[in-house]
């Protein structure tokens, strides 16, 4: 009785441990995958609503005649594709804010900023990117 091995009982026990914990791990690895960003989608989102940003930031600074804070039209805007890159849109909000950054019906020196820009189907999980910030009147 020298064998060595493993008994039926231990072959049996295996078996049934690796059927209960191998569904467990592909359905885990499955969510996550589901769940991960799209790196490259998720910059260029960024990028280019940190070039829209820039762009109402050079707008409000400039002495062009359609320029300045007086000509940032408060408003909510709406989705358009972005020249460039048809898997994106953008759109740029504008409202009033006061000096604590609570929203306001009237200009009392300060414009919040928000640039939002999504994808449309540039592939799974490409969040908004989505960029505040206050220009004041000075």
């Amino acid at each position: 009785m020298g064998n060595r091995g493993f008994t039926l009982i231990e072959i049996i026990m295996i078996v049934v441990l690796m059927g209960v914990s191998i569904p467990g791990l592909i359905s885990a690895l499955s969510f996550i995958t589901k769940a991960q960003v799209n790196p490259l989608g998720s910059s260029t989102a960024s990028y280019l609503s940190q070039e829209r940003m820039e762009e109402m930031i050079a707008r409000k600074v400039s002495s062009c005649a359609d320029c300045g804070y007086a000509n940032l039209t408060v408003g909510m805007g709406t989705f358009a594709p972005v020249t460039g890159f048809s898997n994106y849109e953008k759109k740029t909000d504008v409202a009033y804010v006061d000096a604590s950054f609570n929203a306001v019906g009237s200009d009392q020196g300060y414009k919040k900023i928000t640039v939002t820009v999504r994808d449309i189907g540039v592939g799974p999980s490409v969040p908004d990117a989505v960029l505040d910030t206050v220009l004041a009147n000075y």
